[in-house]
Order: structure tokens, then C-alpha cells, then sequence
């Protein structure tokens, strides 16, 4: 950045680990930084969300704010069973003696979203990066010295750069004239938080549960996950599925209790449905390379993998270098990554169609 540019703090639209994760990057790098996040101090941040963290994203958060990795890693749990179930026959297991490696940090812990976003916080406020909350961007105009940007209530503010890390439906997306282009899923999938029991000899086993055609969800795909403090109970609907119907609490309440056994019926904490996108914005920069889209602002990937957090949490550190060398860094920071992505998340989606379609082959040489 040049002398006049760090006279004024970036601006960074979207207060969630992509925005916060881009604040402290900057910070790291002796930008200032702000945020301005459109929702109020004591928004709802129900639901675990994101709980899978990259050990490449841990690294990442450390280099970002020294300690921040390590917090999550203490917190967060390590799973060291992977199991793989068709029609209720185990046809793959294998468990880690080692499961987080051997590095300072492991290959991924699980942790709710909430409780990441509670130590990005608390890093804000060691460094002192301000969030002006009920501050949703409305307007973003920009030139070749910077961009203004006017919130909700008619204040105006001149930033050098903003990146827009307002999620999924950003309006600073729209404001540059950046367009979505990508396909939706056709199957809807339920998704559930399920609190942990206290009796630990009735307590689940600590794996990773894939089951293809589980009899005890009537022949849907089912994975199970754990998180600190709870498990990650994912259901893909069929054809002729109701969501809305498969939400209600009796009926997630039979789910679990068919799935995950009786004891943990009454423990369901947060139900949700979803359909997933896999879409690019079609360009990542405004004309003048002084905006900048990272995470759901600029990309939508299928859940497998768990890219979502963790790729917008590598654009956000990508951002902050790019805006600490100038605008002629940025003209191609958000092109190749968000492409990568999305190509690897229709590699998964593909992947896991055919593990389906080898597991159907198989269980018709069992049964």
C-alpha cells in the first residue's frame, strides 16, 4: 500500500471467519483494518456450521494472530476412525494410531463455528480492530485512488480497498456487477446438531460415519460426524422427500434414535435444510482492482471436502497480502483460487457418485 493509502483503514464487509480472519491478516501485515457487519452485536449463531478445520487453515489462523490456531486445536477434537457402511454392512474402516499427525498442528480438528468465531473475536480485541455492527453496505462506488462505501443510515466512508466478505447473498457482489454462474443440487439434505450424552460407556464411538443406503434412515445416505461437545447428523434427501416434513421434531427425533440409538433421541439441539450451490462470481475485483469478493461472496462449493470456510478463510489471507502489495497485485488474486475450488469440489461431488455407484456394485456381489 502506498503512504496516502495506509492513512486509512481497509474496509471489510461481513463479520464471520472470512471477515475476521481478513481483518487479522491485515493486521498481521500492518494494514488497518475495520468491519462492518450488517447483523447486530447479538445476532443468532445457532447450529455447529462450519466444524471441520484444515491444518492448513489452523496454520494459517497462528500466522494470522499468534495463538489463534492453537486455541482451536486445544479446544477442538480429532476423530481417529473412518468408517464407510452400505445397507448396514461395514465395507471399509481404518483407524489412525496417529490421526493429527505429527506436526505442531494436526491435520484437522473439529470445533463448532460459533466457538472459532468466539476466538476471532477475542483476537480483534487484542489488536484493537473495531466492528461497527448494524452497518450493512448499501452502496460501493469506486475510482483509482479507493472506493466509498455507504451503510445503513446514510454514513459514508472512503477506504483505500474493501473486501467483500458479506457471504452468499453479498451486496458488495452486486455492487461491482459481479455475477453468480454455477448449478444447484438436486437433492435436498437435513442437517442436525446433536448434543453429546454424559454417560460415557452409552456414548458413540469417536468416528467418521458414512452409511449409503441406511436402512435405519428408509434407505437414505446418512453421515455422522463428531464435534466438541456434540455430532454432526447429515441426512441426503430422496426424490419425493419433504424436508420441511423431515425437520419436525418427531420426526428428527425418530431419525436419531434409529441412527444414532434411543439414548441420544432427546438431544437434537438444531435442525436445518439445505440444497448446496456450486457457483463463481465471474469476476473477483472491480474495474479498478480497489474491491476485492473472498468466501461465499465469491464462491459456493458443495460440502464435500469442507471447503466452505476453510477456502474463504485462504482468500481472505490471499486478500490481505494482495492489498498489502497494491492494486496491480489484485487483478489476479481472485481468479485462480475460487476456479481451483470449485473444480475440486465437482471433483469431489463426482467422486462421491461413483463411491456410491461402486458400493452398488459391490453389495450386489454380498447380497
Amino acid at each position: 500500500m502506498s503512504t496516502t493509502d495506509a492513512e486509512r483503514p481497509v474496509l471489510i464487509a461481513g463479520a464471520g471467519p472470512v471477515g475476521m480472519t481478513t481483518a487479522l491478516a491485515l493486521n498481521a501485515r500492518g494494514v488497518p483494518a475495520t468491519i462492518l457487519e450488517a447483523e447486530s452485536a447479538d445476532r443468532d449463531r445457532s447450529g455447529s456450521r462450519a466444524i471441520y478445520v484444515h491444518g492448513t487453515t489452523l496454520h494459517t489462523l497462528e500466522r494470522a494472530h499468534p495463538g489463534l490456531g492453537e486455541d482451536l486445536v486445544e479446544e477442538g477434537l480429532v476423530w481417529p476412525t473412518r468408517r464407510t457402511c452400505w445397507r448396514g454392512k461395514e465395507v471399509f474402516s481404518r483407524t489412525y494410531d496417529n490421526p493429527g499427525g505429527s506436526g505442531k498442528f494436526p491435520h484437522f480438528t473439529s470445533i463448532p463455528q460459533a466457538r472459532t468465531e468466539d476466538y476471532m473475536h477475542e483476537a480483534l480485541d487484542e489488536v484493537g480492530v473495531e466492528i461497527h455492527w448494524d452497518s450493512a453496505v448499501e452502496t460501493v462506488e469506486t475510482s483509482p485512488d479507493g472506493v466509498t462505501v455507504e451503510t445503513a443510515g446514510g454514513r459514508e466512508w472512503e477506504t483505500p480497498y474493501l473486501v467483500g466478505a458479506d457471504g452468499g447473498g453479498s451486496t458488495v457482489r452486486d455492487e461491482i456487477g459481479a455475477e453468480f454462474e454455477g448449478d444447484q443440487s438436486k437433492n435436498s439434505f437435513i442437517i442436525a446438531d446433536i448434543e453429546e450424552i454424559d454417560d460415557e460407556d452409552e456414548q458413540w464411538p469417536l468416528e467418521r460415519l458414512f452409511h449409503y443406503d441406511d436402512p435405519r434412515a428408509g434407505g437414505r445416505n446418512v453421515m455422522v460426524v463428531p464435534f466438541t461437545g456434540g455430532w454432526r447428523l447429515d441426512i441426503q434427501c430422496t426424490e419425493g422427500d419433504d424436508p420441511d416434513e423431515l425437520v419436525s421434531d418427531e420426526k428428527m427425533r425418530e431419525f436419531t434414535a434409529e441412527i444414532m440409538g434411543e439414548q441420544y433421541a432427546d438431544n437434537v439441539t438444531w435442525v436445518s435444510s439445505y440444497k448446496f450451490l456450486q457457483v463463481m462470481a465471474d469476476t473477483f475485483v472491480d474495474t479498478h482492482r480497489r474491491v476485492l469478493l473472498a468466501g461465499e461472496a465469491a464462491h459456493l462449493l458443495a460440502p464435500f471436502g469442507a471447503r466452505g470456510m476453510n477456502s474463504g478463510i485462504a482468500d481472505a489471507d490471499e486478500a490481505a497480502s494482495a492489498i498489502t502489495v497494491g492494486p496491480e497485485n489484485t487483478s489476479t488474486m481472485r481468479r485462480t483460487a475460487p476456479t481451483t475450488h470449485l473444480r475440486s469440489s465437482r471433483q469431489a461431488t463426482t467422486d462421491c457418485l461413483c463411491t456410491v455407484r461402486l458400493l452398488g456394485s459391490f453389495s450386489r456381489r454380498l447380497f
